[in-house]
């Protein structure tokens, strides 16, 4: 099926400008009558009953005025052009020099995935004992400079760009959101690994390593699927996270056998764990979306 964008184009009327008024207006109002959806654009009831017929043509509008989520990301058209033209941004940003707000957003979003990755392999040395060149704290500082520079972006980006785009502006906000606490979580992990200062042998330390490097695995899934557009990686991406469910339903097992006191410890990293991994597997998800105009089953953790 041919799909239009369905964008108001900033400063111009005209028909597609109307469509795309009715979207949102159905998307932001949930209006229970033509009356009231009529009311809201500001538009005659049988004008908007034309609008309608066209709409539901192309399964942008279902009955009962609900907009259909995968038609409309298909027909948007946003993140696989951030994609294509990431290098430009890259370059742009690199020389001082702006273009589409869009593409700056997802330069920007590549350095705090970095930084977020390099905490959580922090965390994980900090909890088998291992030295690193910067703690997940110490890199905390960076991780706020890099996620405020993406929602300064992401202002901008809205300010700039009509309705759908706009949501998916607050998609890609979502995933930076996302990123970020999985800083914080890291450096959760690595205070309290620091206060307890017991290590965790036997299986129970094979399994937390086993899910650290799910968790690892994970992440590199999700940034394939995002800034390489890799979509067919998602189905071991889930594969993954099912893996990664068993492992920490084991786990939970097994560290009843501890002491109240390191079991208490083990729980708390093993949450905390579980927790950076949810994040990433959202984040992936919402990238599926946003490149393919689908939103995947949600994640079992």
């Amino acid at each position: 099926m041919f799909h239009r964008t369905w964008q108001r184009p900033l400063g111009t009327g005209g028909r597609d400008a109307t469509l795309a008024q009715v979207i949102e207006a159905i998307e932001r109002t949930t209006p229970e009558t033509k009356a009231e959806l009529a009311g809201a654009v500001g538009i005659s009831e049988q004008y908007l009953s034309e609008l309608l017929q066209e709409l539901k043509a192309e399964d942008v509008v279902r009955k009962g005025y609900i907009v259909d989520d995968g038609e409309l990301y298909a027909s948007s058209g946003e993140i696989s052009k951030l994609h294509s033209n990431r290098s430009d941004a890259v370059d742009g940003l690199a020389n001082g020099t702006t273009g589409n707000r869009g593409t700056e957003v997802m330069a920007l979003l590549e350095p705090l995935e970095s930084v977020t990755t390099r905490q959580y392999d922090a965390a994980r040395a900090a909890f088998f004992g291992e030295n690193v060149e910067r703690s997940a704290q110490t890199l905390e500082s960076l991780t706020n400079e890099r996620y405020s520079a993406v929602l300064a972006e992401l202002k901008s980006y809205t300010l700039t760009t009509d309705w759908p785009g706009n949501r998916v502006a607050a998609d890609l906000s979502t995933i930076a959101t996302n990123l970020e606490i999985v800083g914080d979580r890291a450096c959760f992990i690595a205070d309290v690994v620091d206060e307890e200062g017991t290590d965790a042998n036997g299986i129970v330390g094979e399994r937390m390593a086993d899910i650290f490097t799910s968790g690892a695995q994970i992440n590199e899934y999700f940034s394939r699927i995002f800034f390489d557009c890799e979509l067919d990686v998602h189905k071991q991406l889930r594969e993954q996270e099912e893996s990664v469910h068993r492992n920490l339903d084991e786990l939970f097992e097994l560290v009843t056998a501890y002491d109240p006191e390191m079991y208490g410890y083990l729980v708390t990293i093993t949450r905390a764990l579980e927790r950076t991994i949810y994040y990433w597997v959202d984040a992936a998800e919402l990238a599926v979306q946003l490149h393919s105009g689908l939103r995947p089953d949600h994640t079992e953790i």
